[in-house]
């Protein structure tokens, strides 16, 4: 399932190359802006590089490695574990691939997920920082997404298996924010 064909999937390897680029870029430019959220709510906030590779370089072989180790001290309690990045450029549902999402329960990793973002592959800068929205998905309810939704393949995704959160049940899975240094 991580060999670099599955992965690529329709892509040419230049193609690959230039979306891992992009996507490791939008990353770290999103945990960036949660580390600022959390600097706002007057907690600390540690961010370390968990995965495979966080420099955006194409590498042979993938370890479905959640990006982050992150570490949040609210002053009350400390919590840490790995956390995986995505967003959503829509308001209207969340789609992720369910290989990854069994590999997250697996190492009991959390999803952190920005939305309505608008499209921010290239130029993370742009995001709709007024209408954008912000959660974590814990590793419990990342089973129960499992659990709740049917499995499709999704032509975005490579044809691969996937399942849609439609925003209905977004408050089913995490607390709900808006970015508060919009």
């Amino acid at each position: 399932m991580n060999s670099i064909n599955y992965r690529k999937d329709y892509r040419t390897t230049e193609q690959f190359e230039q979306d891992i680029k992009y996507r490791t870029a939008k990353e770290k430019f999103l945990v960036e802006l949660f580390r600022k959220e959390c600097e706002y709510l007057g907690y600390t906030c540690s961010i370390i590089n968990n995965g495979i590779d966080n420099t955006g370089k194409l590498v042979k072989k993938s370890s479905c490695q959640p990006d982050y180790d992150i570490t949040i001290d609210t002053g009350v309690k400390k919590y840490n574990g790995l956390y995986e990045v995505k967003n959503s450029p829509v308001a209207t549902k969340w789609t992720f691939k369910v290989y990854h999402l069994q590999q997250y329960v697996k190492q009991g990793a959390n999803i952190l997920i920005f939305w309505n973002t608008g499209k921010i592959d290239k130029c993370p800068e742009n995001i709709n920082r007024a209408n954008t929205r912000w959660g974590v998905i814990e590793c419990v309810s990342i089973k129960g997404m499992l659990e709740k939704y049917t499995p499709y393949k999704e032509y975005m995704f490579g044809n691969k298996e996937c399942i849609k959160v439609p925003a209905a049940d977004f408050h089913l899975w995490i607390n709900v924010r808006k970015l508060h240094n919009a």
